[in-house]
């Protein structure tokens, strides 16, 4: 696929569209639509000429950020920028499949390129815009129903993104749902298990050696009750880096539970990942944990400045 002349330009105009507006309370549900509608304003977009852009017809979606389209005659597989979603064989993997599906199936739409034109895969990565009116920002209207988790990958509209991202999660869209991937109950649905995630420290950038049991976060159990976490999860905004938590793992009433990077002797506050490399990103990243079902208990966003 060729490079797409003004793309930035052209998604300012897009997003300034979607996203124009008063301030948005993060607790009002009435910001965020039902799955499978969109949150575009009526703000009518002007398109560049049609020689500054390209367009694909949309013949086919592979999971919940990747979907397949004829563009001038060849069938391109093509990676939303700024977006992950959950593997299919994960929770809401398939929810999010049939979200992206549901918008774009048969549309054509316009394609803009951020950064690098591939990924490692051979994908194209590329904005994905279709032309309604008003326009509707695909990449930007999958985080808002909570199909996808926003990621620090540098691009132009990253600060949108993250910030979609945030009303999505404390609205509770999506796969930010409360139980939205089941319970372990017998029948009455619990309360969510009060445990927070908090003070990241991470590696040191540079050449010398580093200690991984300082690259740390920390687990705080804020319930009444003690929290059995075998099998909960751990990983990061793009699902490359996890932990599952062994059998016996829990975390008192009250209680914090530090969890290393490297390898230590095993103690009752803190788990060792013993990973041999650094898990997190010094620069920016989501911490995410999940119960067995794969629940979303709580994230941490992290920037470091």
């Amino acid at each position: 696929m060729r490079s797409i002349a003004a793309a930035v330009a052209f998604l300012a105009i897009v997003l300034g569209a979607c996203t124009a507006g008063p301030e948005i309370d993060a607790t009002d549900d009435s910001t965020n639509p039902p799955a499978g509608e969109t949150s575009a304003t009526t703000t009518e977009v002007t398109l560049p000429p049609a020689e500054e852009i390209e367009r694909g017809t949309v013949d086919g979606v592979v999971d919940g950020d990747t979907l397949q389209a004829v563009v001038n005659g060849q069938r391109v597989e093509i990676r939303l920028i700024g977006v992950n979603a959950p593997d299919a064989e994960d929770c809401y993997g398939a929810e999010a499949r049939t979200e992206l599906s549901t918008l774009v199936t048969g549309q054509t739409v316009v394609l803009a390129s951020d950064g690098p034109d591939v990924d490692d895969s051979g994908r194209a990565l590329r904005y994905v815009i279709i032309e309604s009116t008003p326009p509707i920002h695909v990449n930007a209207e999958l985080i808002s129903v909570g199909a996808v988790i926003p990621t620090h990958s540098g691009h132009v509209q990253q600060e949108d993104f993250l910030a979609r991202g945030d009303r999505a999660y404390a609205s509770g869209k999506g796969l930010w749902g409360t139980f939205v991937c089941g319970h372990a109950g017998d029948g009455v649905s619990p309360d969510r298990p009060q445990l927070r995630l908090t003070e990241v420290s991470l590696t040191p950038t540079g050449t010398g050696e580093v200690d991984l049991t300082e690259e740390r976060f920390q687990i705080v159990n804020q319930s009444y009750t003690a929290v059995d976490m075998s099998g909960w999860l751990v990983r990061n905004e793009t699902g490359e880096r996890y932990l599952e938590f062994p059998s016996g793992t829990s975390v008192a009433a009250g209680g914090t539970l530090s969890v290393a990077t490297g390898c230590g002797n095993v103690s009752g506050d803190t788990l060792y990942w013993c990973s041999e490399t650094p898990v997190w990103s010094p620069a920016s990243d989501t911490i995410i944990l999940r119960d067995q079902l794969g629940n979303v208990v709580d994230r941490l966003p992290y920037t470091v400045d």
